[in-house]
């Protein structure tokens, strides 16, 4: 199974770009006969470009000249030919290594000068050393190859010894700290209602003034008031009282709101950021695998409900049904400035602090049972 590819002419085709559509494909063991004693300018440039381009290692065989065979026919061993000295110089030889075709001392295939007839047989020792050259190349990658993986089989069974011990400590680690925040949270809830109530009277006392401008400066959505003064139907005057009251609800709940967070904003630290750390660290520990890292986003989604944005959502609460409609009338009224902060003035004065507080601590501890039992629910899962 061996090709015999004798290049082209220079003129047609160069030898590196004969060389380049093989040397991919096969497994080449070059030859290079030489007929003149030294080498010409071209077989020199030649050379450089293959050595270059590929590092391979080349048998040089000069033809003998019969005439100069029969005048010298045993020229002295120990001198060298200007072919040799060309070859050293373009580092194709090694003056440490004797190129008579014996095996070079690391194993590596070298490039060989041969000058006379009789020693052309070497192109055999040649050809076995580039073989087993490419043989030793083909096994040392297989052998990096193979201990890559085991270093992988190794340090994963390491890494897997590690999670079985770490692990289970990690997820108590995290349930108790989620415990501490959901009791902490529970004992605010239940400590703070009468404290709610006297921070509600003073939110509305410190906003009530503003309520009342912003109420009757408010543009109504849906409802078409006439310019000229006219009432309007009873039907509209719902409308507008409820979007009063609603007004009045939003900047209160959100000012009542930012308050609650504020009194509880420590536990960000305390509690809600050991409890994200801990989930953090335990999915990075099993970002490596698909079910776990799942489960783990679904405990990581339930733990949303314990940082500060979820205290948000707890206290964004519905007091609309809180308010006692006292607005009455005779018949249906014009809808003007002083209308609609009458509306607002009596809105404000129907909310009974002590009935939001009971609420908010209610809702509060409503949710946080939920967002608690969700969070254990997702613990358990991982």
């Amino acid at each position: 199974e061996v090709d015999i590819v004798v290049a082209p002419c220079r003129g047609f085709q160069s030898a590196e770009a004969t060389l380049a559509e093989y040397v991919n494909q096969v497994l080449p063991v070059v030859t290079f006969a030489i007929s003149e004693e030294e080498l010409s300018p071209s077989d020199e440039n030649e050379l450089r470009q293959i050595k270059e381009k590929f590092s391979l290692p080349i048998f040089f065989f000069r033809v003998p000249d019969s005439r100069l065979d029969l005048i010298n026919p045993n020229p002295p061993a120990n001198e060298k030919s200007s072919l040799h000295c060309q070859l050293l110089d373009l580092e194709y030889l090694n003056s440490n290594h004797c190129s008579c075709g014996a095996p070079a001392p690391d194993a590596d295939a070298q490039s060989m000068l041969v000058e006379q007839l009789e020693k052309l047989r070497l192109l055999s020792t040649f050809s076995r050393q580039v073989l087993q050259k490419h043989l030793v190349e083909a096994a040392t990658s297989l052998n990096e190859v193979h201990c890559r993986c085991l270093n992988i089989f190794i340090n994963q069974a390491f890494d897997m010894q590690r999670d079985l011990q770490i692990t289970p400590k990690r997820l108590e680690y995290t349930r108790k700290k989620e415990n501490e925040l959901y009791e902490s949270l529970m004992n605010i809830a239940n400590r703070k209602q009468e404290e709610m109530k006297d921070m509600i009277v003073e939110t509305l006392s410190n906003m009530k003034e503003e309520l009342l401008e912003d109420a009757a400066k408010m543009e109504f959505k849906d409802i078409i008031i006439p310019e000229n003064g006219e009432p309007v139907s009873s039907k509209d005057i719902k409308c507008c009282i409820k979007q009063i009251q609603e007004l009045i609800i939003s900047r209160l709940n959100q000012a009542v709101a930012n308050k609650l967070i504020s009194s509880v904003d420590y536990l960000r630290e305390s509690f809600v950021g050991t409890l994200e750390r801990c989930l953090k660290s335990l999915e990075e520990s099993w970002e490596v695998s698909v079910h776990p890292a799942r489960s783990l986003e679904k405990s990581k989604d339930a733990s949303v409900h314990i940082t500060s944005n979820y205290l948000k959502q707890v206290w964004r609460l519905r007091w609309l049904p809180v308010i006692i409609q006292r607005i009455t009338w005779v018949s249906p009224p014009a809808i003007t400035s002083d209308w609609k902060r009458k509306v607002a003035q009596d809105a404000i004065e129907s909310l009974s602090a002590s009935k939001l507080a009971k609420s908010i601590c209610s809702q509060f501890r409503t949710r946080l049972n939920s967002s608690h039992e969700a969070f254990a629910a997702s613990l358990r899962q991982v």
